[in-house]
């Protein structure tokens, strides 16, 4: 049975999202979100501009927190959450607020500037596992979350299951509130299929037939691209979990640190596989990322697309209603069914500066925003542009956008398994996985290559 699903039961008005995060995947233990946008956000884009951080006591009695976040810019979940925030700064006036927008992966940069400068923020959104985790952990800069529950008035553990706290846990503690999770899904423009006369490919011999009529026609089969390995990471994972032992590998990672298994290897080789069968488009690298890759789709220059909840709010309605949610074929020598597996995981979570929360003056106010930003109600505004909340909660299906509707019904009897960096234990490791599947999706890496390059990578890490 699945770990992380989403159910849409009709009781009145409401319907059960609880929410992705529910039951246990057999063996499971345990961006990469927020890529939705890349422009910086101006002073009135974001509900107060900082661009220096104030210290407590800077605005006369005031205590000042530093909130930074990445649903800003032009992620679909900015307009709702950041209109929250100013809604919560005007009934604070006690508090002055300076919120710090960063879009996407700049968020990630912006964190790890911080932290070596010594100057990270009161409390902040940000990724999972402990290749993202660790660092911070090691430096003894943020807080076990057990310390945070304990003063909550509404937060419990019990919300969210053991599977999402595992997310978040290093050396036995929690070190961050399980706040957004995540399930893939891939889609194709059935009237592109309908026009040609095509069958959605159920094998890949049929996906390489389908490829040739919709290159022949100007049309991208499947867009699927690379830039720092955005968001290639994903799909490799997907495909490399459809070999003997491809999850269990993967789950082994942090005590084997091995990155070179079978399951692996037969991935990269299908990727290469794909490139040389014009499934992709011909440059991975100019249509990698979440904004290209997307466009292609959204453009109808594209057949089939693989998305993520933080970009259902760009997919145009036009497009969402000729686009029907289907399962990527079975590769060959694969012996698990793809469509019986999706790729999820908690993707990003709320963490807390240790040394502030230890400051008299603003642990309580940290508790209290720390509750608002994971109350039902941000959360349920929030999902309107796309969230699936980590906590175990009740939607609106009336505020939901179709699509995000049509996604959780679509998975919700499937496994749900994590990728590969909710494994791989080393940051540096990680980076070289990332980069070196740009090189592999572009042609500029062999398969052995890049299995070698990685597993190197890993090998220093030990």
């Amino acid at each position: 049975m699945t770990w992380l699903y989403a159910k849409l039961k009709k009781s009145a008005s409401i319907v059960l999202a609880t929410t992705l995060i529910a039951g246990l995947a057999a063996g499971c233990s345990n961006s990469d979100n927020g890529k939705g946008g890349s422009a910086t956000p101006s002073a009135e884009t974001s509900p107060s501009a900082s661009p220096s951080p104030s210290s407590a006591g800077s605005s006369g009695d005031k205590i000042t927190i530093r909130f930074a976040y990445n649903w800003t810019g032009a992620d679909p979940k900015a307009s709702y959450f950041e209109g929250k925030l100013k809604e919560y700064e005007a009934k604070h006036p006690e508090i002055s607020f300076k919120f710090e927008a960063t879009p996407g992966e700049e968020h990630r940069t912006k964190i790890k500037v911080d932290t070596t400068a010594g100057n990270l923020p009161d409390i902040f959104t940000y990724w999972l596992g402990p290749v993202n985790l660790k660092p911070l952990v090691d430096a003894n800069e943020i807080l076990d979350m057990d310390e945070y529950l304990s003063k909550s008035g509404t937060v419990k553990k019990e919300q969210y299951t053991d599977i999402a706290w595992s997310f978040f846990d290093i050396g036995g503690k929690k070190y961050g509130l399980p706040l957004e999770a995540f399930k893939g899904f891939f889609m194709a423009n059935r009237e592109l299929f309908q026009k040609y006369n095509l069958e959605y490919p159920k094998t890949y011999d049929e996906l390489t037939q389908v490829a040739k009529v919709f290159n022949d026609n100007g049309i991208v089969p499947f867009s699927m691209g690379s830039k720092n390995g955005q968001p290639s990471h994903l799909f490799f994972s997907y495909l490399a979990y459809q070999f003997q032992n491809g999850f269990d590998d993967a789950q082994k990672i942090p005590q084997t640190y091995q990155y070179d298994t079978d399951a692996v290897r037969k991935a990269a080789q299908a990727v290469a596989q794909m490139k040389a069968d014009g499934i992709f488009p011909s440059d991975t690298v100019a249509n990698g990322d979440w904004g290209p890759q997307l466009s292609l789709y959204n453009e109808e220059k594209a057949a089939m697309v693989y998305e993520f909840p933080w970009m259902i709010g760009n997919v145009k309605q036009e497009i969402v209603d000729k686009s029907d949610l289907i399962d990527f074929p079975a590769l060959e020598g694969s012996v698990v069914d793809p469509s019986s597996y999706t790729i999820g995981a908690v993707a990003m979570g709320l963490l807390i500066n240790r040394k502030s929360f230890e400051d008299p003056a603003k642990q309580q106010a940290l508790v209290d925003f720390a509750d608002f930003i994971n109350s039902d109600e941000v959360l349920g505004e929030v999902a309107k542009g796309g969230l699936f909340p980590a906590k175990q909660m009740e939607l609106d299906p009336s505020t939901l956008s179709p699509l995000y509707a049509k996604a959780m019904e679509f998975t919700k009897n499937q496994n749900v398994w994590p990728h590969h960096e909710s494994y791989v234990p080393d940051s540096n490791a990680y980076s070289v996985i990332l980069s070196s599947l740009d090189e592999l999706f572009a042609g500029f890496v062999s398969p052995e290559d890049y299995v070698s390059k990685t597993q190197k990578a890993l090998d220093k890490a030990k």
